[in-house]
């Protein structure tokens, strides 16, 4: 099954096509330049690099977010155009599990952390290894509140696995908190990939689960936001 995979939630916007468990291509930016202007032209590199047209794709998959308001609209907006025109089913990610999954067998719990603005983050927890399993929503809330309830999801003393860019802002307010229980992880894991994006589009295309193009929306989390 081909499946192109797009993330736009954050300033380092990512496309991908899989084949089946087999990564075709991935083109990645993190320049200072706005997604409007970058994504399309991205998506095409990636189906030339992959010799394969547009009408080809079996689906594709788009963050949802949460992340950057405008990033998350220009990402959902494309894609759902995308799937209309070529009659093509769509599936929804969360940008926060997208993050996370990039520790996937990380034994222990794992926590997505994005710098959501206002002093709060975007968050969640799951649980990594063999048995992977969501433990939260997707939040935004302040840091503190975030690691509140942590201790309840962790077994006492063991480590607690921290990824994404929210670390830049946050890292000294966690290991304050948590002291040698917080885990880092290297920062090339931090940002959601089109790949990984992909990959868990196709985990819920093999569950029978999609969504419609016409009422897939952005997923900001902050009360209000639609």
């Amino acid at each position: 099954m081909k499946i192109l995979g797009i993330d736009t939630s954050t300033p380092i916007g990512s496309v991908a096509l899989i084949d089946g468990d087999n990564l075709v291509a991935e083109h990645t930016l993190n320049i200072v330049q706005a997604h409007s202007s970058r994504l399309m032209p991205a998506i095409d590199t990636v189906l030339k690099w992959s010799d394969i047209a547009a009408a080809d794709l079996d689906a594709c998959a788009v963050g949802v977010g949460p992340g950057s308001f405008t990033g998350i609209r220009i990402g959902v907006a494309t894609i759902k155009s995308l799937c209309y025109a070529l009659d093509k089913p769509i599936v929804g990610v969360s940008t926060l599990e997208a993050v996370a999954y990039n520790l996937r067998w990380t034994h222990g719990v794992i926590c997505p952390v994005l710098d959501a603005r206002r002093s709060e983050i975007y968050g969640a927890i799951f649980q990594g290894g063999t048995e992977w399993q969501r433990l939260s929503e997707d939040l935004c809330l302040s840091i503190d509140a975030f690691l509140d309830p942590l201790g309840t999801q962790a077994p006492p003393h063991s480590a607690i696995n921290f990824v994404g860019d929210g670390l830049s802002t946050y890292g000294d307010a966690i290991r304050e908190r948590l002291g040698a229980r917080a885990q880092f992880a290297d920062t090339m894991f931090n940002a959601p990939r089109g790949a990984t994006i992909a990959y868990l589009g196709a985990r819920c295309l093999q569950r029978g689960e999609s969504d419609s193009y016409w009422t897939l929306v952005p997923n900001y989390v902050r009360v209000g936001l639609y």
